[in-house]
């Protein structure tokens, strides 16, 4: 975040981005990007999760994911990764977004920019907003952050979700819904074509400097 200190109105707007990174890929691009533009942020703030509270930690090492994010996100300029969550889980600490977003906050008084105020957005995929409610210490994030929900064009229509959104504004929440075009690229689908050795098909998926680093993280000697 340093580079671009202080903004001229005292607000930095900044995106968080939490996700398992296992791998990135373009998709990860695409969905920065959009938020990063329809918000008008200045930086967006990528966190490879550690020890995540809700699912079962990848096989591939949290400090692995991390690099690779790094490398896959060097070339937007928007974009800085945080090692935050990695750090908590080398400590055998669970990553909590709350704690992240705290963090966050404060990084402009560390750098000595004490009258500058942070406004985060918190950037979700569509998917999550029925469960942000069970997030640890929601009500304390929600009074943190804007949440920027991602949503492809079907998912604007659907009912239950207009739904969801609508329950969480009334509890509260301050909620962006972000329209983006549907990208066919999950990190699912780069994992299955690593593993039958496919780099065609993974070079499509990711950002080229990460290629080689997911054949060998997820390629078919990863899983002997």
């Amino acid at each position: 975040m340093t580079n671009d200190l202080p903004p001229r109105d005292g607000i930095y707007r900044l995106g968080v981005f939490g996700s398992m990174m296992n791998p990135p890929h373009l998709g990860h691009h695409a969905l920065v990007d959009a938020v990063h533009d329809a918000l008008d942020l200045h930086r967006v703030m990528v966190v490879p999760s550690g020890i995540p509270p809700h699912r079962r930690p990848p096989q591939v090492s949290p400090r692995a994911r991390l690099t690779m994010a790094v490398r896959a996100f060097a070339d937007l300029d928007h974009v800085v990764v945080s090692d935050s969550e990695v750090d908590r889980g080398e400590s055998g600490e669970v990553g909590y977004m709350v704690d992240t977003v705290d963090e966050a906050i404060e990084i402009p008084s560390l750098l000595g920019y004490d009258d500058l105020t942070v406004d985060v957005a918190l950037i979700v995929g569509a998917d999550q907003v029925a469960t942000l409610p069970s997030w640890h210490r929601w009500s304390d994030l929600a009074a943190r952050v804007r949440v920027a929900v991602v949503a492809r064009p079907e998912q604007l229509d659907d009912a239950a979700f207009q739904a969801q959104v609508a329950s969480l504004r009334a509890a509260g929440a301050t909620i962006d819904v972000v329209d983006m075009a549907a990208v066919a690229i999950s990190s699912t689908l780069v994992r299955e074509a690593a593993a039958r050795a496919d780099s065609s098909a993974v070079a499509q998926m990711v950002p080229a400097a990460i290629v080689d680093d997911v054949m060998r993280l997820y390629g078919p000697a990863a899983q002997a």
